[in-house]
């Protein structure tokens, strides 16, 4: 069997390694347009943030190493056409040189197309954005360079972004178009929390304001227009609007009505000898009644490991995304799943919440770390359907928990008699997440 796979970046990888694990024998073809694949596209951050020392280590494997495990590797290689019919793929090489590679299955990891927006950018040079390894290289000199910074977008690159530039002293402008940070992922609880960090930070917060273009574009500084305000800005980053790299498929498999490719709960598109998956796909959201389109990187080795089992006949299915997340910020950190109350809301749910500041140890200890938690419930049922937390002591592991716990509709009394450990030198004998649903137990039952 002959598998190609189109897309060098997580996706892409994950599926043809997967594939060589299971069978060394099988022939896996990966095609990627660009000269380089594996990078991870917050390797700036990274890098600000002294995590790595070039930005060339943000890499999670190497050509060689793909090479070692019997793929092959097509780079500098765009794929032109799908001739699904004859099961063969056109490819024009970087010579312009046109090549046909002929597959038994093939794999979509395209991905999503760098953050767009129904803006026209006027020049590179001054608003970017950046995903690719030679686009992050350009940005991270024109970071370095600039003194004043606009970051439009206040998802988690943008934050990030703020967090690794906080203290190098430049004038940044966070633009936001919500009326909090982070709403896709915390309530108003924790993201309240973050804006008057950033604000304490001595960056400009600009909630509530959409970007409507640029002017004086040649002149330093040029100006970015709001909805509210004109900021002089020396460089701007727009940091928003990922969408799914549908381009060779549009017109040949079945499309959702939000562009991504429609597949089944095994990763096969309407062609049963193409999979697609990753960023080019929507995911079950649990405790949601449609698909989303959700560019998380979980999701995407996911996706990919499930269709890599079920090209090989072994039967996996690809069952819902809580869309867990966890980042560290302005020493912080916060993990995040499931829905928050506002999604709750749009979904149908009727819904109730507890949010909490907790300490983790007993009071007789020196060392004394805070949570904030916030628990999401289902009115009734008292299922858990989102949690959030957020402090200085790393709590991410706990966000798994949650998530399992939402992922088997586990209920508010039975996370608070779940069995969790016990150290008296390191927590309570109640851990976090039940002392937190203890606490709503009792404040819902008090007399």
């Amino acid at each position: 069997m002959k598998v190609v796979i189109i897309g060098g970046s997580h996706g892409g990888l994950q599926a043809a390694m997967t594939l060589k694990k299971l069978n060394s024998k099988i022939e896996v073809v990966l095609i990627e347009k660009r000269g380089e694949l594996s990078y991870i596209s917050s390797g700036i951050i990274l890098k600000m943030n002294h995590l790595i020392d070039e930005l060339d280590q943000a890499r999670y494997t190497t050509l060689e190493q793909l090479i070692f495990q019997g793929v092959e590797v097509l780079l500098n290689t765009a794929v032109t056409k799908i001739n699904s019919e004859k099961k063969t793929i056109i490819c024009e090489e970087s010579d312009e040189r046109t090549i046909e590679v002929n597959y038994d299955k093939l794999i979509l990891a395209t991905g999503s197309n760098q953050f767009s927006t129904n803006m026209t950018l006027p020049s590179e040079d001054k608003v970017t954005v950046f995903k690719s390894y030679p686009s992050s290289v350009a940005v991270l000199e024109k970071l370095e360079q600039a003194q004043t910074i606009s970051i439009v977008g206040g998802g988690y690159i943008g934050v990030e972004l703020c967090d690794a530039l906080k203290d190098k002293g430049k004038e940044i402008h966070l633009i936001e178009s919500a009326d909090s940070l982070l709403f896709r992922y915390v309530g108003k609880e924790i993201s309240t929390i973050i804006e008057k960090k950033i604000e304490n930070a001595g960056i400009h917060l600009h909630l509530n304001e959409s970007v409507i273009g640029f002017s004086d574009i040649e002149n330093e500084p040029f100006i970015t227009k709001t909805t509210n305000e004109e900021i002089k800005n020396d460089y701007v980053v727009v940091a928003v609007n990922a969408r799914p790299d549908t381009t060779l498929v549009k017109d040949r498999l079945e499309l959702n009505a939000n562009g991504t490719i429609r597949v089944d709960e095994y990763m096969q598109t309407s062609d049963p000898d193409i999979f697609a998956i990753g960023d080019v796909i929507s995911y079950p959201v649990h405790n949601s009644y449609r698909k989303s389109f959700i560019p998380l990187v979980n999701n995407v080795v996911r996706s990919a490991t499930v269709a890599a089992m079920n090209i090989l006949g072994h039967s996996m299915k690809y069952t819902m995304t809580q869309k867990t997340t966890a980042t560290k910020i302005f020493g912080c950190f916060i993990a995040t799943t499931g829905l928050t109350e506002v999604e709750a809301v749009f979904e149908g749910i009727d819904v109730e919440s507890i949010f909490l500041t907790l300490p983790c140890q007993l009071p007789y200890l020196e060392l004394q770390e805070e949570v904030s938690i916030k628990l999401v419930f289902e009115k009734g049922s008292h299922k858990l359907i989102g949690g959030q937390l957020m402090s200085e002591k790393d709590i991410t592991q706990s966000i798994n928990t949650l998530s399992l716990a939402i992922d088997k509709e586990t209920t508010l009394e039975e996370l608070v008699t779940m069995d969790f450990y016990f150290n008296p030198a390191i927590n309570q004998p109640m851990g976090i997440i039940s002392r937190a649903a203890y606490e709503f137990l009792i404040r819902k039952y008090q007399e």
